[in-house]
Protein backbone atom coordinates (compact mmCIF):
# COMPACT_ATOMS: atom_id res chain seq x y z
CA UNK A 1 0.00 0.00 0.00
CA UNK A 2 2.85 2.36 0.90
CA UNK A 3 4.67 1.62 -2.35
CA UNK A 4 1.48 2.34 -4.34
CA UNK A 5 1.09 5.73 -2.64
CA UNK A 6 4.74 6.60 -3.34
CA UNK A 7 4.39 5.63 -7.00
CA UNK A 8 1.23 7.76 -7.34
CA UNK A 9 2.91 10.75 -5.71
CA UNK A 10 5.99 10.36 -7.91
CA UNK A 11 3.83 10.17 -11.04
CA UNK A 12 2.00 13.37 -10.06
CA UNK A 13 5.32 15.11 -9.45
CA UNK A 14 6.66 14.03 -12.84
CA UNK A 15 3.52 15.30 -14.58
CA UNK A 16 3.88 18.64 -12.83
CA UNK A 17 7.56 18.94 -13.74
CA UNK A 18 6.77 18.16 -17.35
CA UNK A 19 5.11 21.56 -17.72
CA UNK A 20 7.72 23.68 -15.91
CA UNK A 21 9.22 26.09 -18.44
CA UNK A 22 12.34 27.74 -17.03
CA UNK A 23 12.18 30.35 -19.81
CA UNK A 24 8.53 31.23 -19.28
CA UNK A 25 7.40 34.84 -19.23
CA UNK A 26 4.52 36.61 -17.53
CA UNK A 27 1.88 39.27 -18.10
CA UNK A 28 0.95 42.01 -15.64
CA UNK A 29 -1.33 44.95 -16.11
CA UNK A 30 -4.60 46.58 -15.38
CA UNK A 31 -8.03 47.07 -16.89
CA UNK A 32 -9.52 50.55 -16.77
CA UNK A 33 -12.86 52.12 -17.52
CA UNK A 34 -12.10 55.16 -19.66
CA UNK A 35 -15.46 56.97 -19.62
CA UNK A 36 -17.58 58.42 -16.85
CA UNK A 37 -18.67 55.52 -14.63
CA UNK A 38 -22.15 54.14 -15.32
CA UNK A 39 -24.70 54.55 -12.55
CA UNK A 40 -26.75 51.36 -12.61
CA UNK A 41 -29.91 51.21 -10.54
CA UNK A 42 -29.88 49.46 -7.20
CA UNK A 43 -31.00 45.84 -7.17
CA UNK A 44 -34.53 45.56 -5.78
CA UNK A 45 -35.08 42.82 -3.21
CA UNK A 46 -38.38 41.00 -3.62
CA UNK A 47 -38.20 38.39 -0.85
CA UNK A 48 -36.83 37.97 2.69
CA UNK A 49 -36.49 41.74 3.10
CA UNK A 50 -36.28 41.23 6.86
CA UNK A 51 -32.79 39.83 6.33
CA UNK A 52 -31.72 40.86 2.81
CA UNK A 53 -32.90 44.49 3.01
CA UNK A 54 -34.98 46.45 0.51
CA UNK A 55 -32.19 47.00 -2.04
CA UNK A 56 -28.67 45.75 -2.74
CA UNK A 57 -25.74 47.29 -4.64
CA UNK A 58 -25.50 46.65 -8.36
CA UNK A 59 -22.13 44.95 -8.89
CA UNK A 60 -22.01 45.06 -12.69
CA UNK A 61 -19.55 47.98 -12.80
CA UNK A 62 -17.18 48.24 -9.85
CA UNK A 63 -14.77 51.06 -10.70
CA UNK A 64 -12.22 52.56 -8.32
CA UNK A 65 -11.47 56.34 -8.36
CA UNK A 66 -8.55 56.02 -10.78
CA UNK A 67 -10.63 54.03 -13.24
CA UNK A 68 -9.56 50.49 -12.34
CA UNK A 69 -12.29 48.00 -13.30
CA UNK A 70 -12.91 45.04 -11.01
CA UNK A 71 -14.20 41.60 -12.03
CA UNK A 72 -12.74 41.47 -15.53
CA UNK A 73 -11.65 37.95 -16.50
CA UNK A 74 -8.37 38.07 -18.45
CA UNK A 75 -7.16 34.93 -20.20
CA UNK A 76 -5.16 33.44 -23.06
CA UNK A 77 -7.30 32.15 -25.91
CA UNK A 78 -6.29 28.73 -27.32
CA UNK A 79 -3.71 28.50 -24.56
CA UNK A 80 -1.05 25.79 -24.22
CA UNK A 81 -1.82 22.98 -21.79
CA UNK A 82 0.36 24.26 -18.95
CA UNK A 83 0.45 22.82 -15.45
CA UNK A 84 -2.20 20.32 -14.44
CA UNK A 85 -4.88 21.49 -12.01
CA UNK A 86 -4.29 20.98 -8.29
CA UNK A 87 -7.10 18.62 -7.19
CA UNK A 88 -6.68 19.77 -3.57
CA UNK A 89 -7.20 23.48 -4.25
CA UNK A 90 -10.61 24.64 -3.06
CA UNK A 91 -12.70 27.35 -4.72
CA UNK A 92 -15.73 28.67 -2.82
CA UNK A 93 -18.79 30.50 -4.09
CA UNK A 94 -20.57 32.03 -1.11
CA UNK A 95 -24.20 33.00 -0.65
CA UNK A 96 -23.53 36.07 1.49
CA UNK A 97 -26.04 38.75 2.36
CA UNK A 98 -28.37 37.49 -0.38
CA UNK A 99 -25.64 38.04 -2.98
CA UNK A 100 -23.03 35.78 -4.53
CA UNK A 101 -19.47 36.37 -3.40
CA UNK A 102 -17.30 36.63 -5.31
CA UNK A 103 -19.57 38.09 -7.96
CA UNK A 104 -17.14 36.87 -10.63
CA UNK A 105 -14.71 34.01 -10.07
CA UNK A 106 -12.53 31.67 -12.12
CA UNK A 107 -10.80 28.37 -11.50
CA UNK A 108 -8.92 25.59 -13.27
CA UNK A 109 -10.96 22.54 -14.30
CA UNK A 110 -9.96 19.74 -11.95
CA UNK A 111 -9.78 21.90 -8.82
CA UNK A 112 -12.45 21.61 -6.13
CA UNK A 113 -15.57 23.77 -6.35
CA UNK A 114 -17.80 24.27 -3.32
CA UNK A 115 -20.88 26.40 -2.65
CA UNK A 116 -21.52 27.65 0.88
CA UNK A 117 -24.29 29.69 2.49
CA UNK A 118 -23.49 32.33 5.09
CA UNK A 119 -27.17 33.26 5.35
CA UNK A 120 -29.96 31.92 7.61
CA UNK A 121 -32.29 31.74 4.60
CA UNK A 122 -32.94 29.00 2.05
CA UNK A 123 -30.81 29.44 -1.07
CA UNK A 124 -31.00 27.25 -4.17
CA UNK A 125 -27.93 28.06 -6.30
CA UNK A 126 -28.57 27.09 -9.93
CA UNK A 127 -25.64 27.09 -12.34
CA UNK A 128 -26.12 27.16 -16.12
CA UNK A 129 -23.65 26.59 -18.95
CA UNK A 130 -25.60 28.12 -21.79
CA UNK A 131 -29.08 26.65 -21.41
CA UNK A 132 -27.89 23.49 -19.67
CA UNK A 133 -28.10 23.04 -15.91
CA UNK A 134 -24.71 22.19 -14.42
CA UNK A 135 -25.74 22.17 -10.76
CA UNK A 136 -28.88 22.86 -8.75
CA UNK A 137 -28.24 22.79 -5.02
CA UNK A 138 -30.29 23.33 -1.86
CA UNK A 139 -28.66 25.25 1.00
CA UNK A 140 -31.38 25.45 3.68
CA UNK A 141 -29.29 26.57 6.66
CA UNK A 142 -26.46 28.93 7.52
CA UNK A 143 -23.02 27.32 7.04
CA UNK A 144 -24.40 24.60 4.75
CA UNK A 145 -21.67 23.66 2.25
CA UNK A 146 -22.03 21.42 -0.80
CA UNK A 147 -19.21 20.28 -3.04
CA UNK A 148 -20.11 20.49 -6.74
CA UNK A 149 -16.75 19.45 -8.20
CA UNK A 150 -18.08 16.30 -9.86
CA UNK A 151 -20.69 18.33 -11.75
CA UNK A 152 -18.08 20.57 -13.44
CA UNK A 153 -17.04 18.48 -16.43
CA UNK A 154 -16.05 21.04 -19.06
CA UNK A 155 -14.69 24.59 -19.35
CA UNK A 156 -16.95 27.55 -19.99
CA UNK A 157 -18.77 30.47 -18.39
CA UNK A 158 -21.42 29.48 -15.90
CA UNK A 159 -24.21 31.87 -14.99
CA UNK A 160 -25.37 31.27 -11.42
CA UNK A 161 -28.79 32.35 -10.20
CA UNK A 162 -30.81 31.47 -7.11
CA UNK A 163 -34.15 29.74 -7.52
CA UNK A 164 -35.50 31.36 -4.34
CA UNK A 165 -34.08 34.90 -4.80
CA UNK A 166 -34.58 36.12 -8.36
CA UNK A 167 -32.10 39.03 -8.15
CA UNK A 168 -29.08 36.95 -7.19
CA UNK A 169 -26.51 36.59 -9.96
CA UNK A 170 -22.93 35.37 -10.16
CA UNK A 171 -20.48 34.24 -12.83
CA UNK A 172 -18.09 31.29 -12.65
CA UNK A 173 -15.45 30.87 -15.36
CA UNK A 174 -13.89 27.42 -15.70
CA UNK A 175 -10.69 27.02 -17.73
CA UNK A 176 -8.84 23.95 -18.99
CA UNK A 177 -5.49 25.74 -18.58
CA UNK A 178 -3.91 27.93 -15.86
CA UNK A 179 -3.41 31.13 -17.88
CA UNK A 180 -6.17 33.37 -16.55
CA UNK A 181 -6.85 35.97 -13.88
CA UNK A 182 -9.67 38.11 -12.48
CA UNK A 183 -8.96 41.80 -11.89
CA UNK A 184 -8.88 42.95 -8.28
CA UNK A 185 -10.35 46.08 -6.66
CA UNK A 186 -7.81 48.27 -8.48
CA UNK A 187 -8.34 46.58 -11.84
CA UNK A 188 -4.95 44.85 -11.68
CA UNK A 189 -4.14 41.32 -12.86
CA UNK A 190 -1.18 39.03 -13.52
CA UNK A 191 -0.66 35.77 -15.41
CA UNK A 192 2.60 33.92 -14.77
CA UNK A 193 4.63 30.98 -16.14
CA UNK A 194 3.40 31.48 -19.70
CA UNK A 195 5.68 29.93 -22.36
CA UNK A 196 7.24 32.52 -24.66
CA UNK A 197 5.32 33.09 -27.88
CA UNK A 198 2.55 34.96 -29.66
CA UNK A 199 -0.94 34.82 -28.17
CA UNK A 200 -4.42 36.31 -28.21
CA UNK A 201 -5.14 37.91 -24.84
CA UNK A 202 -8.87 38.07 -24.24
CA UNK A 203 -11.00 39.80 -21.65
CA UNK A 204 -14.58 39.30 -20.47
CA UNK A 205 -16.69 41.72 -18.44
CA UNK A 206 -20.30 41.25 -17.41
CA UNK A 207 -21.39 44.64 -18.76
CA UNK A 208 -18.64 45.45 -21.25
CA UNK A 209 -18.51 42.14 -23.11
CA UNK A 210 -15.34 40.69 -24.61
CA UNK A 211 -12.21 42.22 -26.14
CA UNK A 212 -9.07 40.66 -27.60
CA UNK A 213 -5.54 41.79 -28.33
CA UNK A 214 -2.48 40.16 -29.90
CA UNK A 215 0.52 40.00 -27.58
CA UNK A 216 4.05 38.62 -27.62
CA UNK A 217 5.41 37.10 -24.42
CA UNK A 218 9.24 37.16 -24.29
CA UNK A 219 11.41 34.51 -22.61
CA UNK A 220 11.99 35.03 -18.89
CA UNK A 221 10.49 38.52 -18.91
CA UNK A 222 7.32 40.30 -17.91
CA UNK A 223 5.23 42.42 -20.25
CA UNK A 224 2.88 45.09 -18.93
CA UNK A 225 -0.45 45.84 -20.53
CA UNK A 226 -3.19 48.39 -19.95
CA UNK A 227 -6.62 47.51 -21.34
CA UNK A 228 -9.62 49.81 -21.50
CA UNK A 229 -13.35 49.43 -21.50
CA UNK A 230 -15.75 52.29 -22.17
CA UNK A 231 -19.42 52.96 -22.59
CA UNK A 232 -21.04 50.94 -25.35
CA UNK A 233 -22.17 53.03 -28.35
Amino acid sequence: MVSKILITALAALLVSLTFVDTHAGSIAGEVRFSDAPPKPALVKVSKDQDYCGETLPNETYLIEPNGGLKNVVVFIESAPVGKVADPQKENFLYNDGCRYFPHVMAFHLGEKFKVKSNDPKLHIPHGYLGERTVFNLSLPFKNTTIEATSRIRQPGIMKVVCDTHAWMLGWVHVFDHPYFAVTNDQGAFSISDLPAGNYILKTWHEGGGTMSQEITVPESREIRIVLEYGRKP
